[in-house]
């Protein structure tokens, strides 16, 4: 494996990535106060609720009240909560703060994608055609245009990959490897794409281990993975024991049929609402993975170039499309991993086609540099031609992103009347958002944004009451709802129960030490006779066990840091480098 710096270079081409980058998301920049259809909605939502907590209320984000008759909050693998962008956010407000997050996540895909390329041996050129060819392919597009805002984060993939090579070559690189983990597990990505970018690095490191026999690639993956982990372990513990008692609800028996693949990986026909073969389950954006025949005619170069070196890319290739077209038999990838911690809970087998278009435009990038250093390099008319050929490919995909991306906000901003006090509904769960504004939560949610399901308790107008008295008598003199406190004064006429419209978690305490229990996924909360004030606080279950974890292991990792030599690499021009 060979390491190149980009010296001649400078800021060229981190600026020319940024600028590529702008182009994907100016039409999510020209409508920037505009709200969004499908997921935009409800990732909005759950961007706004932290920052409200904070904002409007001075308490940490541990609850999501709003969605579902309440949920978690901060151990939520798709909330950012210890994430830098959460400053977005907190600046520049949900609806803003989340396209400037796509727009800072899609240049550090570029970028990072480029890095990776010049870390396998790539030149500047090609190490650029393989960055636009993988995440400025469609496949991103339709994720982030659908909304899916956890597809961000698969910007740490390459830097993570890129970091893990490196570090056979420079120690150092172990910890920036898993400075890249801990920012996906902190960010939005801790469930896909921390599942995907684990999985898919595994079988690399593992594949060059054996390819080069040199067990150190499959060593210190596993030391960044735990690093990584370390370093996001406030909020990975708690995560990972949450979701090992609340799993999501996978589709194991999934399948993509084959005839679909010409429209998958060679279609123009890319939009939120098409539908391009007869068994398509999913909306477009979990099946579009183009890429352009001319950057296979490129990978079939870099292959045959030098197969010995490169086949485990093929290897990557085949193993992700066949994991992509999901059931087909009981040995198939998808039916063996469905089995697993973590698959079992996986659904949408598309997604795993990105890795098919990494694959491909690896290859890609090899195939253009072995042309153009090799017999093309005294025949400059063919070589114009070959560049010729990287402009398309490029042009391709950048052309097909724009009217993708240009579907999604539709809405200018409404005024939505925020009532002082919180209640429970029976809202839409398409307008999560709006539901928000109005201080209003719903019973009902968009799936996958909670992980139960909660009973209502209905008043006798059919409306959706805050509390019911289970035994004994009551007298509600006032209630005080915020994110993490419940407050109730009451009077008790006979000691009882009283059930609460709000979901129970293990993580519900009474201020005065009095035993909570749950009936049915809600609250129920005794109360003497008397007047009395009960007051109940959430805080994130083992919260300050897995913080104080985090902070003995960021202090470790600064300690070994800083004893890691920091050993310069090696400085190889581009035009005499031994492409690996």
């Amino acid at each position: 494996m060979t390491i190149i710096r980009d010296k001649r270079f400078g800021l060229f081409v981190p600026v020319v990535l940024f600028l590529l980058a702008v182009y994907y998301v100016l039409p999510f920049l020209l409508k920037l106060n505009y709200w969004g259809i499908r997921d935009w909605d409800l990732f909005t939502t759950m961007t706004a609720v932290p920052v409200s907590t904070i904002v409007d209320y001075g308490q940490f984000p541990f609850w999501n009240p709003y969605l579902m008759g309440g949920n978690i909050l901060f151990h939520h693998p798709e909330v950012a909560i210890f994430s830098p962008f959460l400053l977005l956010h907190l600046v520049l407000g949900p609806v803003v703060g989340l396209k400037i997050q796509v727009l800072i996540c899609y240049f550090l895909g570029l970028w990072g994608s480029y890095r990776l390329g010049r870390t396998l041996g790539m030149s500047t050129l090609a190490g650029l055609l393989m960055a636009v060819g993988y995440f400025g392919s469609i496949h991103f597009a339709l994720h982030f245009a659908e909304g899916h805002i956890p597809f961000t984060h698969f910007c740490f993939l390459p830097w993570f990959v890129h970091f893990v090579l490196q570090s056979v070559h420079v120690r150092r690189n172990i910890v920036w490897a898993g400075v890249m983990l801990a920012l996906m597990i902190l960010g939005n990505g801790a469930a896909v794409p921390l599942l995907y970018t684990g999985m898919f690095s595994f079988l690399l490191c593992a594949l060059l281990s054996l390819s080069e026999k040199r067990i150190a690639y499959l060593i210190n993956f596993v030391l960044a993975a735990m690093i990584g982990i370390g370093l996001s372990a406030v909020k990975f513990i708690p995560m990972v024991i949450y979701l090992a008692q609340n799993q999501w609800t996978g589709r194991p028996d999934e399948s993509i049929p084959l005839s679909a693949l010409g429209a998958i990986f060679f279609g123009l026909k890319h939009s939120l609402l098409v539908k391009n073969f007869p068994e398509q389950f999913w909306a477009w954006h979990e099946y579009g993975a183009y890429i352009s025949p001319l950057m296979i005619v490129l990978a079939g170069f870099g292959l045959v170039a030098r197969f010995a070196k490169r086949y485990i890319w093929l290897v990557l290739l085949a193993f992700f499309l066949a994991l992509g077209l999901g059931n087909f038999g009981a040995y198939s990838p998808w039916a063996i991993l469905s089995s697993l911690p973590g698959f079992s809970s996986a659904r949408a087998t598309g997604r795993a086609f990105q890795f098919v278009i990494l694959a491909a435009a690896v290859l890609g990038g090899f195939g253009f540099d072995w042309l153009r250093q090799g017999w093309l390099m005294a025949r400059k008319k063919w070589r114009f031609a070959l560049y010729a050929v990287a402009i398309v490919i490029a042009g391709t995909n950048m052309v097909l992103a724009w009217p993708v991306m240009s579907e999604v906000f539709k809405y200018p901003p409404q005024f939505v009347r925020r009532s002082p006090e919180f209640s429970q509904g029976i809202e839409s769960p398409d307008n999560p958002y709006k539901n928000f504004l109005a201080n209003r939560g719903s019973i009902k949610a968009p799936h996958l944004s909670t992980y139960h399901r909660r009973p209502a308790l209905f008043d006798p107008f059919n409306q959706v009451a805050p509390e019911y008295v289970i035994s004994g008598r009551l007298k509600v003199n006032w209630r005080e709802y915020t994110p993490n406190v419940i407050t109730y004064n009451v009077t008790g006429i006979q000691a009882g129960e009283m059930q609460l419209g709000m979901g129970y978690d293990i993580g519900w305490r009474a201020a005065d030490g009095r035993k909570l229990r749950d009936q049915q996924g809600l609250i129920v909360v005794p109360f003497d006779e008397g007047p009395q004030t009960i007051e109940l606080r959430y805080r994130t279950p083992y919260f300050y066990f897995a913080l104080t974890i985090w902070i003995i292991f960021v202090v470790a990792v600064v300690w070994l840091y800083r004893r890691m030599p920091g050993t310069p690499v090696e400085d190889v021009s581009p035009e005499t480098q031994d492409i690996a």
